[in-house]
Parts: C-alpha cells; sequence; structure tokens
C-alpha cells in the first residue's frame, strides 16, 4: 500500500485537504490558461474569436464527454481499492483505459463528420473557415483530452493528488508556452492554437506513462497490454460516467436559456454583465470544485470498504470547509466587486456596463456560500455510483432558475432578475443537500451495501 492510499484510507478530513488544496492550484492554473488562450486567438481578429465562442459547447461536450469516463473510473477504482480488491481496481483500470481508446476514436469520427453542419445551422456562415481550421486539429487529436483526463483520474482514485496536479499543471503551462509559436511564430494560426493544446495535454501525460509504466510505483498497476472487455466493470464506470457527460451538456442548455431570456429583457448588455460576473465566479468556485473532486475517490473507498461512517464524517467536513472557504471569498469579492469589473470594462465601449457588472456581482455574492451544497452532493452522489442522482441534482440546480428568470424578465427589472435568480442559486443546492443528507442517512441506517447497489467486490 502507498503512502497515498494510506492517507486516503486513513482520515478523511486529512484525506480531503491533502487532496483538495493540489486540485486547486491546477484548477487555478487552468482557468487562468483558458482566459491567456482566448487572448492569444483574440490577436488573429474577430473573426477568430467569434470561431471560438461558436465552438465553445462542442469542445464543452469534448471536455464532458472525457471527464465523463475518467470520473466514472475513479469512483470505481477508489471503491474497490476501499473494499481492499486491488486486482478488482487494476483491472477495472485496464477496463476504463480500453473504454477511453475506443470512445475517443468514435468520439473523433463523429464530431469530424457533425462539426461543419452543425457551425452552419447556428449561424457560424461568415466565421466557418476559422471554425473549420480550429476544430479539424481538435477532434483529430481529441484523443488527448480523454487519455490526459483518465490518468490523472486513475491517479486522484488512489489518492495521489499531487502527481495529478503535475499533470494538469504540466498541461497548461506548455499550452502558454506552444501557443505564441505555433499561432505567430509558425503561422499555422486557428490551426496551430488547437495542435498547442493537443501537444501540450500529450506531453503532459507522458509522467503518467512513466509511473505506471516504467518506474512502476503507482499502487493501481495499468496493463494495458490485455485489455478487459468487462461487462460488470464497464456497467459500474457507466453507471456514473454517461450522467456525468450529460451534466455538461445540460449545463451549457440552461446557459443558451438563461441568455435567451436575457436578451429579451435588456438586450446583448445583459449577456455580457452576465458572462463577465460567472467569469469571476467560475474561479472563485474553484475551491469548492477542487473540494468535491477529492469527496469522489474518498467516500468511494470508503464506501467501497462498507464504513458509511465515514463517507458521512468525510462529506460533512467537505461542505463545512467549502462553506468558511467560500463565506471569506465571497465577502472578499464583495468588497472587491468594482475592482473585479474594471477586468472587463477597461475599454471605452465597456466603460458604460462597470456599475452593471459591479451590481450583479455583489448580489450574486449571496449564494457563493452555498454552491458547495450542489458541487459536494453531486460528488458524493458519484462517489456512491448513483450516477443519475448526480445528474437529476446538477439538472435541478441549473435549471430551477429558468422559469423564475422568465417570469420575472417579462415585467422586471434586470436587477430584478439578478435578485430572484440569486435566490433560486440559493434554494437549488438546499434542496440538493437536503437529499443527499437523506441519503446518507439511508447509508447509515442499513450499515451495509445491498445487493442493487454499484459493486464494490467485482
Amino acid at each position: 500500500m502507498t503512502k497515498d492510499v494510506e492517507t486516503m484510507l486513513g482520515s478523511p478530513k486529512k484525506a480531503i485537504v491533502k487532496m483538495a488544496i493540489p486540485m486547486m492550484v491546477a484548477m487555478f492554473a487552468s482557468s487562468a490558461n483558458g482566459l491567456i488562450d482566448a487572448a492569444w486567438i483574440s490577436g488573429l481578429g474577430p473573426d477568430a474569436l467569434a470561431a471560438i465562442g461558436l465552438l465553445f459547447p462542442l469542445f464543452f461536450i469534448t471536455v464532458g464527454v472525457s471527464n465523463g469516463i475518467s470520473v466514472g473510473a475513479s469512483a470505481a477504482i477508489a471503491r474497490r481499492i476501499g473494499a481492499g480488491d486491488k486486482s478488482g481496481a487494476e483491472r477495472t483500470a485496464s477496463v476504463a483505459f480500453t473504454l477511453t481508446i475506443v470512445t475517443a476514436v468514435v468520439f473523433s469520427m463523429i464530431m469530424l463528420l457533425a462539426v461543419r453542419p452543425v457551425m452552419m445551422a447556428i449561424g457560424a456562415t461568415d466565421v466557418i473557415e476559422y471554425c473549420m481550421q480550429y476544430a479539424n486539429v481538435l477532434f483529430v487529436f481529441a484523443i488527448a483530452f480523454f487519455v490526459n483526463a483518465l490518468m490523472s483520474s486513475i491517479l486522484r482514485s488512489e489518492g495521489s493528488a499531487k502527481r495529478s496536479m503535475v499533470i494538469m499543471l504540466a498541461g497548461a503551462l506548455l499550452n502558454l508556452i506552444l501557443d505564441p509559436i505555433f499561432i505567430y511564430t509558425f503561422g499555422w494560426g486557428m490551426a496551430g492554437a488547437a495542435l498547442a493544446t493537443a501537444v501540450a495535454l500529450t506531453v503532459a501525460t507522458i509522467p503518467a506513462f512513466y509511473w505506471f509504466f516504467f518506474k512502476k510505483d503507482t499502487y493501481v498497476k495499468l496493463r494495458v497490454g490485455r485489455p478487459h472487455f468487462d461487462k460488470n466493470i464497464s456497467k459500474d464506470i457507466f453507471r456514473v460516467g454517461i450522467p456525468s457527460s450529460i451534466e455538461f451538456m445540460a449545463i451549457s442548455v440552461a446557459v443558451i436559456l438563461m441568455n435567451i431570456i436575457l436578451i429579451g429583457n435588456t438586450g446583448t448588455d445583459a449577456v455580457a454583465i452576465y458572462s463577465a460576473g460567472w467569469r469571476i465566479f467560475n474561479l472563485i468556485m474553484i475551491p469548492s470544485i477542487a473540494i468535491g473532486a477529492a469527496v469522489v475517490p474518498i467516500c468511494a473507498a470508503a464506501y467501497g470498504g462498507r464504513d458509511n461512517q465515514k463517507v458521512k464524517a468525510a462529506f460533512l467536513y467537505s461542505v463545512k470547509l467549502s462553506v468558511m472557504t467560500m463565506l471569506l471569498l465571497a465577502t472578499a469579492l464583495f468588497v472587491l466587486a468594482g475592482v473585479a469589473a474594471v477586468i472587463f470594462t477597461y475599454s471605452d465601449d465597456m466603460s458604460g456596463l462597470h456599475d452593471d457588472i459591479t451590481l450583479f456581482i455583489r448580489i450574486s455574492c449571496s449564494f457563493l456560500p452555498f454552491v458547495g451544497f450542489g458541487i459536494l452532493s453531486s460528488s458524493l452522489f458519484q462517489a456512491l455510483g448513483m450516477g443519475t442522482k448526480a445528474l437529476l441534482s446538477t439538472v435541478f440546480r441549473n435549471f430551477v432558475i429558468i422559469p423564475v428568470a422568465f417570469v420575472v424578465g417579462i415585467s422586471g427589472t434586470l436587477t430584478d432578475i439578478w435578485w430572484y435568480t440569486a435566490a433560486m442559486e440559493i434554494v437549488g443546492p438546499v434542496v440538493v443537500m437536503i437529499w443527499c443528507l437523506f441519503v446518507i442517512r439511508a447509508l447509515i441506517r442499513r450499515g451495509t451495501v445491498r445487493s442493487n447497489d454499484p459493486p464494490a467486490l467485482t
């Protein structure tokens, strides 16, 4: 047993902190990389930047499908580690690797055929060549996203958050270096931007292959030379993986609907305010997201070991840690809202929206302490193999605001929309948290795993 596995199976408080901190660092780097990546592409002109915006839903689907398999694999592997089934954990990792390769190839073929018709259908006629230059490279090398995500998740499943962080950090830093070289020095433009991302992720995955196949100091031994198509294990992975992938699509749909409502109320300025504020919130929410990433393997391992009291302890501590962290960050953001708004309003064209963005940020700070309720509940459902519950919780949290925003948007002001949607951003996570607590109570009452639960020993 490695030290990381011992930590994951030991004190839940220590395990949550040890795994969450490296994940926060890596996620902050990745988010910053996304902003800088867009800045480099914007140098190619407004059409190039517009093309990236139009392609974002398809890019988000790519991330969602790759992360879906990796999250499902991480939870399934961790449950077996917690149950003391090392060989089962290794078989699961091998099955996950095979599923990842097959899914990546099929996904790439489908997206390469579909991208042009989809882009034309949503009105990208004027920038279609920019779209295709980026998309063709992105989907040819989509396997880089899938393998990188899987390797990182397998490491997290055995508690090796620091190694997972190395992979994520390396990918972000390499992309920052390669972007200007591929886009401008080599003159590859949009294709260069996509290739920079693919190469960065591929190179960043090399350390993982070294740890698994050469140094061989990981707890889970990955044996890709003997792929297994195990029906039960595949079902266990997809039980979480498929709903997790659908969650990304649901979030995209919710954002599109919200934008339509805002345009109908005030116009595109409302969308600009909403988009600017949420770019900041996505950064502020990273601690809760990182804690949620730690909850999946830790609670899955405890569940696999049939220690439901430990599942409860780890989850409740993660909630407490998230609320305290987000409360501090929300307070700081409320005070510095005007400064944060300057990031998006430094130009003459945007300066008129400074006060509106500041107001939106301050109103929305009210729900930030509650975001962890929803994120962590979804993570716990994934850890327990309850992928459908995780999906339903995400759909409910993201869509509960839509009817309220629509009704208020008919006769209310934009400020009214911000207040009512902020209220729903509190109601949604609270309801999901209550549901999650009932699930935990049921686990504690029965004390053991039922015959129809996701298999801990397979």
